[in-house]
């Protein structure tokens, strides 16, 4: 053969193709294209989550809706859980849900403030009123009580975005 061997020119060819698609394309061993999320409280794969987290929605799905709506995005009745579970630890989170429900503001946010506390003087005047309820303390509810943990899970992979407010699947392993 010789350099200008139109056989060897083809095969130079198509050897540099072929190094040039295995440099630029992902491996077919590794194309895992699901959407894997872990963290210390949920395990979420392509939107479905571990039985743990499940069973917090199906709680929150059966306990709290009614105030705090589908997804836990709030209501006229009860806060977005969604936006409030970040600043909540989950012993934080525990004692609101079983023993006390109390309302904190941020220092910085004074108009903020003062619109959420108007805002709750007048849902305090439509409770004497009997036209809104306060949250249940949920310390004599066995499945709630059980469950505190699972429900926070739920919240959290709402947070981050890994679910959405519709009842998800649960990850078979």
């Amino acid at each position: 053969m010789t350099k200008n061997n139109p056989l060897r020119q083809y095969l130079k060819a198509v050897l540099g193709f072929a190094l040039l698609a295995m440099i630029y394309q992902p491996s077919l061993a590794n194309d895992d294209t699901s959407d894997v999320v872990k963290t210390e409280y949920f395990q979420s794969v392509d939107g479905k989550v571990d039985p743990e987290t499940f069973v917090g929605w199906s709680v929150f799905h059966n306990a709290c809706v009614g105030c705090h709506g589908v997804g836990a995005v709030g209501s006229e009745l009860a806060p977005d859980l969604t936006q409030s579970i970040d600043k909540m630890s989950p012993g934080r989170f525990r004692a609101k849900i079983l023993h006390q429900i109390s309302m904190s503001y941020s220092e910085g946010d004074r108009m903020a403030m003062q619109n959420a506390m108007m805002n709750e003087v007048l849902k305090q005047e439509k409770r004497n009123k009997g036209e809104l309820i306060n949250m249940p303390k949920w310390h004599y509810n066995p499945t709630v009580r059980q469950h505190v943990s699972n429900i926070y899970s739920y919240l959290k992979a709402r947070s981050a975005g890994v679910i959405g407010p519709d009842k998800p699947g649960i990850i078979r392993e």
